[in-house]
This record gives structure tokens, sequence and C-alpha cells, in this order.
């Protein structure tokens, strides 16, 4: 095994401990507020924007509100050329998510709060795995700044995990992260 397997399965070991000493409930909590719930809330808005944006009434609204801005003149002209529409869909999409997101996390976070042994241990167990899909996340995100870098920085980065037993390597050349972001 590479130095990076061992390093790899060392975090992934402090991750999987730290979720089953805090918990699926606390943890959800801590990852979804602040600035990690608004930066979720962009992702998942960037991953449905265009879903919402080919519905028939939203496309419809779409464009009575660009028609109407039309109709207004000069400034109105501006604003229809600008797609100041999907902005605003963007904004209301971005402040619906935001709404949803707060109201599962609330609603998880009290269920995994209550006082009874099979929901501790339920709640300890999903911690360990939630904070482990935290750690593949964040290792994927690593994986895509690095892809982002390139150059000999990448290549430096790519040489350590050559031959690993984890198959690094692999996750590296076929991160999911990389079709979403190209």
């Amino acid at each position: 095994m590479l130095t990076a397997d061992y390093i790899v399965l060392g975090l992934l070991v402090v991750f999987v401990l730290v979720g089953s000493l805090v918990g699926f409930g606390n943890g959800l909590k801590f990852f979804t507020s602040g600035i990690f719930g608004v930066i979720i809330s962009v992702f998942v808005c960037y991953l449905i924007f265009g879903l919402v944006l080919s519905w028939d009434a939203v496309a419809g609204l779409l464009d009575k509100f660009s028609g109407w801005l039309y109709e207004q003149g000069t400034a109105g002209t501006f604003f229809a050329d600008i797609h100041i529409d999907k902005v605003a869909l963007a904004v209301v999409l971005f402040i619906v998510v935001q709404i949803v997101r707060m109201i599962i996390v609330k609603v998880l976070g009290s269920i995994f709060e209550i006082n009874n042994m099979f929901v501790k241990v339920i709640n300890k167990t999903l911690g360990a795995v939630f904070f482990a899909a935290v750690f593949a996340a964040l290792l994927l995100i690593v994986f895509q700044v690095v892809t982002w870098i390139g150059g000999d920085t990448e290549l430096n980065f790519v040489s350590n995990f050559e031959g690993s037993k984890l198959l690094l390597d692999e996750l590296y050349y076929n991160n999911p992260l990389n079709s979403i972001f190209s």
C-alpha cells in the first residue's frame, strides 16, 4: 500500500469515528447550516435550474414577464435583453430550496434526537455513514480542484496515487465531478 492509501484510510477512520460520536442529526445540522447550507442550496439550484426552466408553466410565465419588460420601453428592453427573467427564476428557486432544506434538516434533526436506545443506535450508525460520505465528497472535491489547477501540480499529485490498492488513481481519472463541472 502507498502512503496515500494510509492517509486516506486514516482520514476515513477519523471521519467515521467523529460521525459516530456526533451522530447523524447533529452532523446534518452542522453540514447544512451557515455557509455549508448556502453552498448546498446553490449546488442544488445549479442541478435543477434547467429542469425547472423546461417546465411549460415556468417557461410560459418567463415569456410573459419578458414580453411585459419589452413593452416598458428602453429600460425594460435592457432588462429583457440581459434575461432578468432567468435571474429572477434563479433567485426564487434559491429561496425555495433554502426553505425546503431548512424544513428537512429541522425534521430529520428532531427525529434523530429522540431519547430512545433504538434511535440512538440508528443515529450513531447513520452518523458514521454520513461522515464517511462527507469524506468521500471532500476527496472528490480535492481531486476536482487539482484537475482545474492542472500542469505539473496535477502530474505530481497523480503520481502519488499510481498503483494505489484503494484505486485512488482510478477514482481520480473517473471523478464524477468532472462531468458535472465540465
